[in-house]
C-alpha cells in the first residue's frame, strides 16, 4: 500500500502584520520592520518599476511524524509606495537582531545655509537691493537705548493719563 506524498503533508499559513516604525530624517527615511524569529534567508525585499516596495517573508515551523507532516508557517507581505523624492537606485536593507531596516535616501537634500545666503545675496544684488533693507543691523547698545526711550515714553503717557483723571480735566468730545 503506497501513500501519495501530497496526501501526507498538511500545510497551514498564519498571516500576520509586523510592527513597523518610520524614522524621518533630513537626508533619508528609515523603515524599521520588527520580525523576531525570522532569518535573513526568509525575507524578501523587492522594488518594481512602478515604485512599489514589496517586503515579504515566510517562516516555517514543521512538526514531522511517521504518518503525516503538519507544517504551520508564518508569513507576511507589505507593500509601500515610495515617494517621488526617493532615490530608488540607492535603497538599502539591513537585517539585524530581528529588525529589518530599509534605508530610503532622498533626492533633494536640504541646501546648506551658506549656499542659501549666497543665493539671497545674489538676488538682492540683481534687484539692486542692499542687505540693510531686509536686515537692519543694530548693535546691542542702540537696541538698549531704543528700549529705554520706549519705556520712558510709555511711562510719560501713563502719568499724563493718571494726572488728567485726578484733576477731572478730561478732554471734551463734541
Amino acid at each position: 500500500m503506497k501513500t501519495d506524498p501530497a496526501e501526507k503533508e498538511e500545510q497551514s499559513y498564519e498571516d500576520f502584520v509586523p510592527f513597523c516604525q518610520w524614522q524621518k530624517q533630513e537626508e533619508y527615511d528609515i523603515l524599521e520592520i520588527h520580525l523576531p524569529g525570522f532569518t535573513r534567508q526568509e525575507i524578501r525585499v523587492q522594488l518594481n518599476n512602478l515604485g512599489i516596495l514589496t517586503i515579504s517573508g515566510e517562516q516555517g515551523d514543521g512538526n514531522e511524524s511517521a504518518t503525516t507532516t503538519t507544517s504551520t508557517r508564518s508569513r507576511f507581505s507589505k507593500e509601500i509606495e515610495i515617494s517621488r523624492n526617493c532615490r530608488a537606485d540607492q535603497i538599502r536593507a539591513k537585517f539585524s537582531r530581528g529588525i529589518l531596516s530599509i534605508i530610503l535616501p532622498k533626492k533633494v537634500a536640504k541646501l546648506s545655509t551658506q549656499s542659501t545666503e549666497d543665493s539671497k545675496q545674489s538676488v538682492h544684488f540683481l534687484l539692486g537691493l542692499g542687505d540693510t533693507v531686509f536686515r537692519p543691523k543694530l548693535s546691542k547698545e542702540k537696541a538698549l537705548k531704543m528700549v529705554v526711550v520706549a519705556l520712558a515714553l510709555a511711562l510719560a503717557v501713563y502719568a499724563v493719563y493718571k494726572y488728567q483723571k485726578i484733576d477731572g480735566a478730561y478732554p471734551k468730545v463734541i
